[in-house]
């Protein structure tokens, strides 16, 4: 039984309600990707560390980028609401973006795009096409929003991604 760690960085200033309700959300998207196994993944926030399995952070917006202090030349488009840069393989550095189009998520899109850039972030070597495509090309279907449905693939994808640690951008 393998119980993996996901932490989640607030480099915003999230209130203690907003973290609750993100961290609720997201937990219920990986609660739903384990269910029937006996594996978990933990959600919860605080400082990434290297024995964490997943870091994903939190920033203000695309121009306030964690990423791009580490990496410049990271190609992030306008209209994410999150990126994950692999081009440190096998380190991956995932971040979400407080608002997007000059506003504020509702919380369950928070965790939707956790989940999204964790498909990301889980393969390093792969390129973006790999999450972006929908299924029936044999690769996994995106998770944008908060109504956006899981596949039985992209359960398939998370828990074999966990299966191998990659370092994590702290």
């Amino acid at each position: 039984m393998a119980r993996y760690v996901v932490k989640l960085v607030d480099r915003t200033s999230f209130s203690p309600a907003d973290e609750h309700a993100i961290q609720v959300a997201t937990q219920k998207r990986f609660d739903e990707a384990f269910k029937d196994t006996a594996d978990s993944a933990d959600v919860s926030w605080g400082s990434g560390t290297p024995n964490d399995n997943l870091v994903v952070h939190f920033v203000p917006d695309r121009e306030h980028s964690y990423i791009k202090q580490k990496w410049p030349d990271a190609n992030i488009i306008l209209e994410a609401g999150g990126h994950t840069y692999t081009g440190a393989r096998p380190m991956s550095a995932s971040e979400v973006y407080r608002k997007r189009d000059g506003g504020d998520f509702h919380f369950g899109s928070y965790a939707a795009t956790v989940f999204h850039e964790a498909m990301h972030n889980l393969y390093p070597f792969q390129n973006a096409d790999f999450v972006h495509k929908k299924d029936g090309t044999g690769l996994a279907a995106p998770i944008y929003s908060r109504h956006t449905q899981m596949t039985d693939h992209n359960k398939e994808l998370i828990r074999q991604g966990f299966a191998v640690k990659n370092p994590q951008y702290l």
